[in-house]
Formats: structure tokens, C-alpha cells, sequence
């Protein structure tokens, strides 16, 4: 029972990850998306806020798949200030692909790609939480001025979608409790390098993305 409760056990570490964040009484979102960004769908780019269970979303290991849930929720629930653990990121066009300005939640997962990631594990596309892109590419915190909603597609298993008109962020198959430890076997699972457990990937992929956008500056 006690591990259950282990904030250093793989479970409680992904739950905070991917449904929440506790900040001296304040609960909210880190990942998701917010309300307003652009998922690329079968009708073409449509508002996240906008689509339903059984939306086709184009994908980008597996083309069109069929949304099997949509969660809702605020960014945090409070009536104060965003606490900084919550703040999302200001992405400005082009930093992750995104053709257009976009906001991210801390630990929402982009896919980037990264010479450093290939030599490492054979694949040059790899996940990294926004907050790890904090300050290179113009990737900067801000403070919402009022609480927005955060809006979650579930597939059948995970999945990368393309948002902000170009970004590739990834989808649960599942994002609560019950999803989590019930895990179809076969579920897709991508790997997210992160600050805290691959400090010197992270520092090179920082380095190397951050590098090729001033060349390309």
C-alpha cells in the first residue's frame, strides 16, 4: 500500500505526468491540449474543442484513427493566479513544426527530430515534454489571464497527432486511473526523454534543436 503513494514509483510519476499536477492545493492539467489548437483531422484542420468520439484524426504512425474518447477539463482549479508548475508554454511558429503560434501544456509531449536521438536509439524521432524546451526556439512561459479548458483525445492506443497545424504531439490511449492500469497488452507506447531522468540526452537534443533554428533564423 505504501508505494502507492511513492511519488518516485512509475505509476504515481506518470499520473502526475499525464492527468495533473499538485502545487500547495491547487489541481490541475499538465498535458493535453488547450482549447483553440488545430488538430489535423479527416475534414482537414479543425479546433480541438470541436470534435467528438468517432472523429477520424489523421495520425502519424497510423494514418486516420477514430477518436474513442474526449476528456475535458480546466487548466487549473482555482481562482488565483496559475501556479508556475502549471503554466503552459507560448510556442511561436516553427519552433516544433507548428506552422502557427501555439500554447502548450508543461508536460505535454512534442516529437522532434534529433540527430542526437538517432545515434542514441536507432530512431531520429523522439518525445520531449514542452517544459524541457523551455527557453531555446523562443519557447517561453506565460500566465493565462483567465482559467482555459484542456482538452484530451483518447485512441485505441497511443498516437501522434499533428497540431498547431504541423506540431506532432502525442495522445493517450487512455488517460485516467482505470486506463493506466488496465492497459490493453499490444498498447503503443513511445519512449519521452525528460529533464529529471535523461538530464544529458535532453542537453543534447536542447542543443542541437536550438541550433539549427538560429541557422535557420
Amino acid at each position: 500500500m505504501t508505494q502507492a503513494f511513492d511519488k518516485s514509483a512509475p505509476l504515481a510519476r506518470r499520473m502526475t505526468e499525464m492527468t495533473g499536477a499538485y502545487d500547495g492545493g491547487v489541481l490541475g492539467a499538465c498535458s493535453g491540449l488547450m482549447e483553440g489548437t488545430r488538430i489535423a483531422t479527416a475534414m482537414g484542420f479543425q479546433r480541438i474543442e470541436t470534435l467528438e468520439p468517432g472523429a477520424r484524426v489523421v495520425t502519424f504512425d497510423n494514418g486516420l484513427q477514430e477518436v474513442r474518447t474526449v476528456r475535458r477539463e480546466p487548466l487549473w482549479f482555482a481562482t488565483g493566479d496559475c501556479p508556475r508548475a502549471l503554466q503552459p508554454l507560448f510556442v511561436p511558429a516553427g519552433a516544433v513544426g507548428n506552422a502557427q503560434d501555439m500554447v502548450l501544456l508543461p508536460h505535454q509531449s512534442v516529437l522532434v527530430e534529433s540527430d542526437a536521438a538517432e545515434e542514441a536509439f536507432g530512431d531520429p524521432f523522439i518525445l520531449m515534454q514542452a517544459k524541457d524546451l523551455e527557453g531555446i526556439r523562443g519557447i517561453t512561459r506565460v500566465t493565462p489571464n483567465a482559467p482555459a479548458t484542456v482538452i484530451t483525445l483518447e485512441f485505441d492506443n497511443d498516437e501522434v497527432v499533428f497540431a498547431g497545424s504541423g506540431a506532432m504531439c502525442i495522445c493517450p490511449s487512455r488517460s485516467d486511473l482505470q486506463g493506466l492500469l488496465n492497459r490493453p497488452e499490444g498498447g503503443r507506447e513511445y519512449r519521452t526523454v525528460k529533464a529529471y531522468s535523461d538530464a544529458a540526452m535532453v542537453a543534447r537534443i536542447r542543443e542541437e534543436l536550438d541550433g539549427g533554428f538560429a541557422k535557420a533564423a
